[in-house]
């Protein structure tokens, strides 16, 4: 008979291999005990964590890689971007804990969002940043930033990058006043041709 769904205990059984990096008995599990599709299911009762953030949190790349292999290319970009109960995604964790590789194979392989935030309203690259994870947030800051707030210095023995914290990662969030005024001074621009339409006699 084949298995629907999971219970509680079997899904932190997963979760538990997922965390500890035990590839071998994962792919057991998926090949002989778990049907693939079951995957997007299995979730933490408390904090709503999936396989995929405990791989990517722990940083065991093969272990995720053969995750996400075992999904449609759909259902892996929506477990890369999944949110757990304090809208962490395993790109938070990931450079929380600042796994590179793990970051790099999420947003570059699977559109892992990085300017998503979690409760705290906090992105991947405050993460990295305030977390001391200078590798992560280089990289993140060399591919996503805002070209002229960003320097590179190579002079040294160590690459420095400089910018203006938090500005890149919230560029977006920056521009949202502007464009709301630009929005509001057309539509008061709408409102007067209407107006003045209303007073016209066609003949």
């Amino acid at each position: 008979m084949a298995v629907t769904s999971l219970s509680q205990e079997e899904m932190d059984a997963v979760l538990y291999d997922c965390r500890e990096g035990d590839l071998d008995f994962l792919k057991e599990v998926f090949t002989e005990m778990v049907p693939a599709l079951l995957l997007p299911t299995i979730r933490d009762e408390n904090t709503l964590s999936t396989p995929i953030h405990m791989a990517a949190a722990n940083g065991h790349l093969e272990v995720l890689q053969y995750l996400l292999s075992l999904v449609d290319r759909d259902t892996a970009v929506e477990l890369a971007n999944a949110k757990n109960d304090s809208g962490n995604t395993p790109l938070h964790w990931a450079c929380y804990r600042g796994h590179l590789k793990i970051v790099q194979l999420l947003v570059e392989e699977f559109g892992a969002d990085v300017y998503a935030k979690n409760s705290s309203s906090h992105d991947a690259l405050f993460e990295a940043e305030h977390n001391g994870q200078t590798e992560v947030e280089n990289w993140l800051l060399l591919k996503f930033a805002v070209e002229e707030e960003v320097s590179v210095d190579e002079s040294g023995e160590n690459t420095k990058i400089t910018y203006t914290p938090g500005n890149e990662s919230y560029a977006v969030d920056k521009e949202m006043p502007k464009n709301i005024n630009a929005l509001r001074q057309t539509q008061g621009s709408v409102d007067d041709v209407e107006k003045k339409t209303e007073s016209l006699t066609l003949e």
